[in-house]
C-alpha cells in the first residue's frame, strides 16, 4: 500500500512538472529611469485660502520613480493657521495632479507635521508638511 501511494505521488509530481508554465520575470531594464527628486517652488496663487498669513512660501519635492510628493507651507509663526495651511496644500496638490495627469487621488504616506523654527534674523517661522503618493 505504501509503495502504491509513493508511486501515485511521484506520478502526480511528474505530471505537475510536465504541465507547469514558466513565469516570465520582467525587470525594468531602463538604466535611464529618472530617480532624482525635483524641488519646485510653487507660485503662491492662493491668497484667498490663507488670508491671515501675509507671506507664504510653498515648495514641492517630487520623486517620479515612487510618485511621492512632499509639499511644504511656510509662514511666520504668529500668522500660522493649520486650516489655512491644509487648504493651501490641497489646492497645490490638485494643480500638481492636473498638470501631471494623475487620475487618482493621492494616498497619504505619513501623518501631516507642523514644525517651528527660528531664522538667522530671529524670526519664528512655522512649516507645515504633507507627504503623499500619487499612482497612475
Amino acid at each position: 500500500m505504501k509503495k502504491i501511494f509513493a508511486l501515485c505521488a511521484a506520478l502526480l509530481f511528474a505530471a505537475g512538472m510536465a504541465f507547469a508554465q514558466e513565469e516570465e520575470i520582467t525587470i525594468d531594464e531602463n538604466p535611464y529611469a529618472d530617480t532624482a527628486t525635483r524641488v519646485l517652488t510653487v507660485e503662491d496663487k492662493y491668497p484667498e485660502l490663507h488670508p491671515h498669513a501675509g507671506t507664504v512660501k510653498l515648495s514641492l519635492e517630487y520623486t517620479p520613480v515612487s510618485g511621492e510628493v512632499l509639499v511644504y507651507y511656510e509662514c511666520l509663526a504668529a500668522s500660522y493657521d493649520q486650516g489655512e495651511a491644509m487648504n493651501s496644500i490641497d489646492a497645490v496638490l490638485e494643480d500638481f495632479a492636473r498638470e501631471n495627469q494623475f487620475t487618482r487621488l493621492p494616498r497619504i504616506v505619513k501623518k501631516d507635521k507642523a514644525t517651528y523654527y527660528k531664522t538667522d534674523s530671529g524670526l519664528r517661522m512655522a512649516r507645515y508638511r504633507r507627504w503623499v503618493r500619487f499612482e497612475r
